[in-house]
């Protein structure tokens, strides 16, 4: 990391710090205020804080996903927060039920958040394509190898070197292959996921084949 970066990060992680120091004592202030226990008012800053930094990073995590999938979050990450301004702004304002309420509000919007992450991010079901080579190419035989005979060796090639592809499968959630040649070759392709048609259409073409979907 460069000197500024980190000179940077240092200052943003020190703001971070004093404001939710401050954020914090408001918080607590407030869950007293409504006759909470001295002992368990550590507690309350904690949840209402931490909600609002899970949901920014459930948001983040599915920024992938599209607008719909981190709509919810964020929503949820806007309301705590509007909470935490409200509670740290106009204290004597906050009544005691709305205080009180939150934990058990807190509960179950964060188990539902988690689930909303994990149903999100589960793997696409892989879609499965098959090059094939063009009717005059050779065909190879499936015939085995004759005892006496020996298959040629030939040196291995890859598709950055252009290698000419009879019959391939591509699972277009794991071909690193394909993967690999579609970056190399000036397409944008992301690590999971279904590839682009025509980033499968382009591969084919550049390997004599053509794209043949099932």
């Amino acid at each position: 990391m460069h000197r500024t970066d980190r000179a940077a990060a240092a200052v943003v992680a020190g703001i971070a710090a004093g404001a939710f120091t401050l954020s914090y004592e408001a918080l607590r202030g407030v869950y007293l205020g409504s006759d909470g226990a001295r002992s368990l008012s550590p507690i309350y800053p904690l949840i209402v804080e931490g909600f609002v930094t899970v949901a920014v990073w459930v948001a983040y995590r599915l920024r992938d996903f599209g607008w719909k999938a981190t709509a919810y979050p964020w929503t949820l990450a806007g309301v705590f927060f509007a909470y935490s301004l409200w509670s740290n702004s106009l204290p004597d304002t906050v009544p005691g039920p709305v205080i009180r309420g939150v934990p058990s509000l807190a509960v179950p919007l964060a188990v539902h958040l988690f689930t909303h992450l994990l149903k999100k991010r589960e793997r696409v079901p892989a879609e499965v394509v098959e090059l094939v080579a063009e009717d005059d190419e050779e065909t190879l035989s499936d015939e085995p190898w004759a005892f006496w005979e020996l298959p040629p060796v030939q040196s291995p090639t890859y598709a950055a070197q252009g290698a000419k592809a009879r019959s391939i499968t591509a699972a277009t959630d794991s071909s690193s292959l394909v993967r690999s040649w579609a970056r190399q070759n000036g397409h944008a392709v992301k690590d999971t996921g279904r590839i682009p048609d025509a980033v499968l259409k382009a591969y084919a073409k550049a390997h004599g084949g053509k794209l043949v979907t099932p």
